[in-house]
């Protein structure tokens, strides 16, 4: 299993989605569903990239900073 960092370009500006896969295929699908339940009117998803993977063991993490 894999801990992706997925970020996002949707009609609603920028979004970055962390999750958990077996594989790059399978994250893929999974952001447009985390998308979807997300919104009430789910934006369209103009583009979509893999920023990060890493292989899930004790203390894997993302350091996210906020602006």
């Amino acid at each position: 299993m894999y801990l992706f960092k997925i970020e996002v370009d949707s009609s609603e500006g920028a979004l970055t989605v962390i999750l958990v896969a077996e594989n790059e295929e399978q994250a893929f699908q999974a952001v447009d569903q985390h998308v979807e339940r997300h919104f009430l009117y789910p934006p369209k998803l103009n583009e979509v990239a893999i920023v990060e993977k890493k292989r899930i063991t004790s203390g894997t993490a993302y350091v996210m900073e906020t602006r």
